[in-house]
């Protein structure tokens, strides 16, 4: 049932997003023609770095609190005198850096994913009644322009985030009804499956909101056999493929035969008024059952063809979204109306002249993929777990078939002619070895593999290639699915580690990472100087030794290949018979006299070790407990 559950936790609140856009820009990633103008704003003059070139890529939950609770017996509450869990907040670490906002590539942003975040339930006091860890997992069912007042862009785009939290840990809960229901139900997976909607995200430097958005989320048990980042249910899709002429997107439902109800979740499907989470009237609305396969649009339906699932859905409501997350939930359903609902589509009906807004897919098909964001170095196999369901129940011999899409250009380029070509994507076809049909077994669920190789560096300033690939059910040609339902891959370029890098090797990498976030250089360490990373060894060390998913892991964004990633790592530690760095130059190769770090010991007093610690790296170390002990452990070799 994922967060669908009876069972669930309803919060709202704001994020802050303070993504780099100078990287928005394929072209800026040629160091030769990189010009200092493009790490500032854009202007009347120009786009130059876009309108926030620096960004830290900072990912953060700000005054989210908890507005409702559901219990297992289908009731609800939020009144905090009822359970204390009304009126807490869902907040980040207390001890790390915030979390990071990752896009694939500058050639495929639609796809960004959370890394690091952790998600913990507080009252100000207790640290954590629960805490986990949100495993990466990019949004889904974006759709721009649906807020109608506000800017262009992303500004009036709203998106899912589906994914689960690892790791829990819990404090005690006896003080809270829901709080034990829910420890008990995910005690079978360990995990909880959360979903957050995020929308009227703030673009204007002027304003005090900048880089500030909107979040409204809820939180339930993930439970066995099914998908952590896409709800496996009843699937609703504009006829189109994009939305219907009320500026209805894409949505999802669960049936729950045996508690008898249905949860419909609308947050990311009904058009938005404004940035408060208001929804613009499109008239009643009602969730009806079909007695046949009428089409969106259809009209002045007869009493007799549909059934009325629930009440009227009371999205006109004050603060319905805030409140509830927009979930609408029928009950006490009858056992010829679940029966009806195995093999009857549902739709959303207005009532003023019974017309559909929109309905589920035909057949109530459903075919999706987990995991659909692919990181891959050269010669390495790839799998994809597919879904399918019809009417919400998992199906059996669902054949689907996967596509490499054909060579695209223009992608991820701005405006003007900055001399600096677009690369085409999708080329050259032979690093993909695409594998056979998958096909759903007894549990709905398919394994697709493929394997990748080297491109051959077709984007020349720009290491490894994006491919796109599509999935469609076979036999199904009517079948709807949104368009970034897809398979994204950066296949990175082969690589040789040599065996003694040196700053000519390291400084190509890094020259593109300074130029690409200012913020790097302006706050802490100047990437394309060999005297600063001389400097911040130690913490560059650190950095690229982490991993993928943890909030400190450098690069934050737009990734690195393992070859070249162990390269910079083997030139950042490779020391000489007595314990000194060597930090190759490439020229002379003459070693700079630098003191031992690591596991070597050091005749600096260990308290001035730590204030020089902090000294240096204030913002890579500012809030973060964890990395500064670590750092201070790999100094004194001490572990207290």
């Amino acid at each position: 049932m994922s967060y669908l559950n009876n069972l669930r936790m309803v919060f709202s609140g704001r994020f802050q997003s303070d993504v780099s856009t100078v990287n928005n820009d394929v072209r800026h990633f040629d160091v030769e023609k990189f010009k200092p103008e493009y790490q500032e704003y854009q202007d009347k003059t120009g786009y130059n770095g876009w309108w926030n070139p620096c960004g830290s890529g900072a990912f953060r939950l700000i005054d989210c609190q908890v507005t409702e609770v559901g219990y297992q017996d289908g009731t609800t509450t939020s009144d905090p005198q009822k359970d204390p869990v009304i009126g807490m907040l869902i907040g980040g670490s207390n001890d790390l850096v915030s979390a990071k906002m990752v896009d694939l590539d500058p050639q495929m942003q639609l796809v960004s994913e959370l890394w690091g975040l952790t998600m913990r339930l507080t009252d100000g006091k207790i640290p954590g009644f629960f805490e986990g860890q949100f495993q990466p997992a990019p949004f889904r069912d974006i759709l721009f322009g649906r807020q109608q007042q506000s800017g262009g862009g992303d500004q009036t785009a709203t998106a899912i985030y589906q994914s689960v939290l690892e790791d829990l840990s819990w404090v005690n809960v006896s003080h809270s009804p829901f709080l034990q229901q829910l420890k008990a139900m995910s005690e079978k997976t360990g995990k909880l499956s959360v979903r957050m909607m995020v929308y009227s995200y703030n673009m204007d430097r002027t304003s005090p909101e900048f880089t500030i958005g909107r979040v409204s989320g809820v939180i339930g048990p993930a439970l066995e056999g099914e998908p952590d980042s896409f709800v496996l249910g009843r699937r609703f899709a504009p006829a189109n493929g994009d939305r219907t002429p009320q500026n209805m997107n894409f949505f999802n439902a669960q049936v729950d035969a045996e508690g008898r109800n249905i949860c419909v979740d609308l947050s990311n499907a009904l058009p938005l008024l404004n940035g408060n989470g208001d929804f613009v009237d499109i008239g009643p609305i009602q969730l009806v059952m079909l007695g046949s396969e009428f089409d969106e649009g259809t009209t002045h339906l007869s009493e007799s063809v549909f059934t009325p699932i629930g009440d009227p859905i009371p999205y006109m409501s004050t603060n319905w979204m805030h409140n509830t997350g927009a979930l609408f939930n029928a009950t006490n359903l009858t056992d010829r109306q679940i029966q009806a609902m195995s093999s009857q589509p549902l739709a959303l009906l207005n009532t003023n002249d019974n017309s559909i807004l929109i309905r589920e897919t035909q057949d109530g098909l459903l075919v999706r993929a987990e995991q659909v964001v692919h990181r891959l170095n050269p010669d390495m196999p790839v799998a994809v777990d597919f879904y399918a369901s019809r009417y919400g129940v998992p199906s059996k011999g669902e054949q689907i078939e996967v596509t490499l899409q054909p060579p695209t250009p223009g992608q991820g380029g701005g405006p003007g002619d900055l001399g600096v070509p677009i690369p085409v994507i999708n080329i050259p076809a032979s690093a993909i070895t695409m594998g056979e049909n998958a096909v759903t077994n007894a549990d709905g669920k398919a394994r697709y593999e493929y394997s990748v190789k080297g491109p051959g560096n077709p984007r020349k300033y720009m290491d490894g290639q994006v491919y796109l690939m599509s999935y469609t059910p076979v036999g199904a040609p009517n079948y709807i699915q949104q368009f970034m339902d897809l398979i994204a891959n950066l296949v990175f370029d082969h690589y040789t580690v040599p065996a003694q890098p040196t700053w000519n090797d390291v400084k190509p990498i890094m020259s593109q990472y300074n130029n690409l976030y200012p913020v790097m250089g302006r706050m802490l360490v100047n990437l394309s100087s060999y005297a600063s990373m001389v400097r911040f060894r130690s913490v560059l060390e650190l950095a690229f030794s982490r991993e993928h998913n943890d909030p400190n892991y450098m690069p934050v964004t737009r990734d690195l290949s393992e070859p070249k990633r162990q390269m910079i790592l083997k030139w950042l530690c490779e020391q000489d018979s007595s314990g000194k760095y060597v930090l190759r130059r490439g020229q002379d190769d003459a070693p700079l006299p630098i003191e031992p770090c690591a596991s070597c010991e050091i005749s600096e007093p260990q308290g001035q070790v730590k204030a020089r610690l902090l000294a240096e790296a204030p913002e890579v170390l500012k809030g973060s407990k964890e990395l500064a002990a670590d750092l201070y452990r790999r100094h004194t070799n001490k572990q207290d």
